[in-house]
């Protein structure tokens, strides 16, 4: 798909979404063609917020889509842009942010396109995907089952054939939209599917299906022993297999089970199928072993993926926490080496069907191949090879859109290493400027200043570049600053004492959403205990750390142990299970909290009045965070 291009000036054909916020430029636009549009913030949630972005979705025969960055161009009020779209797209959906927050327009800005001239039944399903399951994630749209389950029987209409394989999907999402007509409705399709006489291992499944959503356990319960004898060596049984994979903790265990899977389902990897299979089996059972640190058994079973891209990111997987601890180094160095190697193998492979083309095939690999060398410059680095370093992470960096504060931070190393000092001096002042600065970087600076002779006092140096970062992260928050009512909560702690949000008032609250399996989440940690250092005499100021989506039935133990080991002394509360759908989370769904780690800074009013998605990348990126949001906060309270 080639670039998204400006526009200037466009005679708009009336096509309205979502409250009118996005005309295009024609109602029925044709696979293949450009499509021109305007969007209006004004009356979302978006208005009087600068720098508006948008991406949009098109989506294919399949509910997989690709996304691209859409260039706007704003005249007054207005925002203009267009859709570049290839000849295969059903779909295409736009969705508009500013930072983390998106528009969230009830029924989002989606256009579906014709194919000789007729709208094709793939357009209404992935509708359906939309409205039912994905939409809020992608586009910030409400969920709307019943149309999504609509949108189904439309493209049921057209293409009678696909009813079979989605018909699980629109009667789950009729009954989400009213049970009293869904239920009777599936209760139906139950009786007639239980009417067969000699039913495959689908239509056993499909009612299997039926039953759990009618949330019919015995019978559910039933119908699996019959598929499980019936077909021991079928998918459903395959996949139940796995599963029992996925749950096996003890690596010698796994290892046997996974055995007697090949065995039973006779795996062979001359087929194209069971290839993808096993390579899922080798990869799980490497895994275990890496996590052991057994090295010969992982590189056993590593070796026995094929794919290679899965197989570089096993190596990956393995050698970067040994490169960051400066541990096993030169078993590391081989793995690491051999993850570069094998996504330049993969370029010269047939692109796989989820990439629309072959550039955008390679560009992912390239993405791979930066993060990858970077592991693979640090372990280089610690074999004492800097030259080496050096040249693999200026390629390394080269492949980032967006470079990491960490990778920019071990690139200036290595390049100190080398005695490149001015080029490495120009970085870190970079990294400085931007408020992105390590304390160790910071020492490094200090270094390169004196060694370099710079004119001048360093401290006052260094206190211009602060002043500038500061302000430059003022001014960025300035332009994320929200003001929502907060929902209220009341939660346990690990001491079981409740802490509600309504005993806060008059007090800025920092909400820190977070799991022990989260790898974001524990990153950021040593710069939140850092932020809560600095403000632990200030009574004005409480830190909340929400532990959720944490499945486990030892949860609380799960949790207490991490706490202890990471010697942490953050006040956690446990958000509550919701009791309807016990695979929900009662208070990070309130806040309607998409990825985690997610932050909520709560002024004293109970509003909302920022929301920090992610890991800023250092612990001092943290702290500058906090500081700029509490900092304007505090003068926000101070000029009332």
């Amino acid at each position: 798909m080639k670039p998204l291009k400006l526009f200037l000036l466009l005679c708009f054909i009336a096509k309205l979404a979502g409250a009118q916020s996005v005309k295009f430029s024609t109602e029925n636009p044709v696979a293949g063609t450009t499509v021109k549009f305007t969007y209006d913030p004004k009356g979302t949630n978006l208005q009087n917020l600068a720098d508006v972005k948008c991406t949009s979705l098109s989506f294919f025969s399949t509910t997989n889509p690709k996304s691209a960055k859409v260039d706007l161009v704003k005249e007054g009020d207005i925002y203009k842009g267009e859709i570049v779209t290839a000849d295969s797209i059903t779909l295409a959906a736009l969705a508009f942010s500013v930072d983390e927050q998106k528009d969230e327009s009830p029924n989002g800005y989606m256009l579906k396109f014709t194919k000789d001239g007729k709208i094709r039944a793939e357009a209404y399903l992935n509708e359906a995907f939309l409205f039912g399951l994905a939409g809020k994630f992608y586009l910030g749209l409400t969920l709307d089952y019943a149309k999504s389950a609509a949108s189904y029987k439309q493209a049921f209409a057209i293409k009678p054939a696909l009813e079979k394989k989605y018909l699980v999907n629109y009667l789950s999402n009729a009954y989400k939209a009213n049970k009293e007509t869904g239920a009777p409705l599936i209760e139906e399709n139950i009786k007639t599917l239980s009417k067969i006489n000699d039913p495959k291992e689908e239509d056993l499944v499909t009612n299997l299906n039926l039953y759990n959503i009618l949330k019919k356990k015995a019978q559910a319960d039933s119908v699996k022993t019959i598929v499980l004898k019936k077909f021991s060596t079928g998918n459903y049984a395959y996949g139940q297999a796995m599963n029992a994979l996925y749950a096996e903790k003890d690596p010698p265990t796994l290892e046997q089970k996974a055995n007697d899977l090949i065995t039973k389902f006779k795996l062979d990897k001359a087929n194209k199928a069971d290839a993808a299979k096993l390579n899922s089996v080798y990869a799980l059972v490497a895994e275990a072993f890496a996590s052991v640190k057994n090295d010969a058994k992982f590189e056993l079973y590593a070796n026995k993926v094929d794919a290679k891209t899965t197989r570089a990111g096993l190596y990956n997987q393995l050698a970067w926490p040994l490169a960051e601890k400066n541990e096993n180094v030169a078993f590391a160095t081989k793995i690491s080496k051999q993850s570069l190697e094998l996504i330049e193998l993969a370029k010269n492979d047939e692109k796989p069907a989820y990439y629309q083309t072959k550039e955008d095939y390679i560009k992912a690999l390239d993405q791979s191949w930066g993060m990858y060398a970077d592991t693979y410059a640090l372990l280089l680095y610690h074999d004492g090879k800097f030259k080496e370093a050096l040249a693999t992470q200026e390629k390394a960096v080269s492949y980032y859109k967006v470079i990491p504060p960490d990778v920019n931070t071990r690139y200036i190393t290595y390049l100190i290493k080398n005695g490149k000092n001015e080029k490495a001096f120009t970085e870190a002042e970079k990294l400085i400027r931007e408020g992105k600065g390590s304390d160790s970087l910071k020492k490094d600076f200090k270094m390169l200043y004196a060694n370099l002779k710079k004119a001048g006092s360093y401290e006052t140096f260094m206190a211009d570049l602060e002043k500038e970062a500061n302000a430059k992260a003022k001014a960025e928050w300035t332009k994320k600053m929200i003001n929502i009512p907060a929902p209220t909560f009341s939660l346990a702690n690990l001491k079981g004492e409740k802490v509600s949000l309504s005993d806060l008032k008059g007090k800025i609250v920092i909400l820190d959403y977070w799991a022990t399996w989260c790898g974001p989440c524990v990153a950021s940690f040593p710069g939140m205990q850092k932020a809560m250092a600095k403000y632990a005499n200030n009574p004005n100021v409480v830190f909340l750390y929400v532990n959720t989506w944490q499945t486990e039935e030892n949860r609380e133990k799960v949790v207490t142990d991490f706490i202890a080991e990471k010697k942490l002394n953050f006040n956690v509360l446990y958000d509550t299970k919701n009791v309807k759908d016990p695979s929900k989370f009662d208070i990070v769904s309130a806040y309607k909290v998409e990825g985690i780690p997610t932050k909520f800074i709560i002024d004293g009013d109970g509003n909302i009045r920022f929301k920090a998605v992610g890991f800023s990348g250092s612990d001092d990126g943290v702290v500058k965070e906090i500081d700029s949001m509490i900092g304007l906060l505090t003068s926000k309270e101070a000029s009332k």
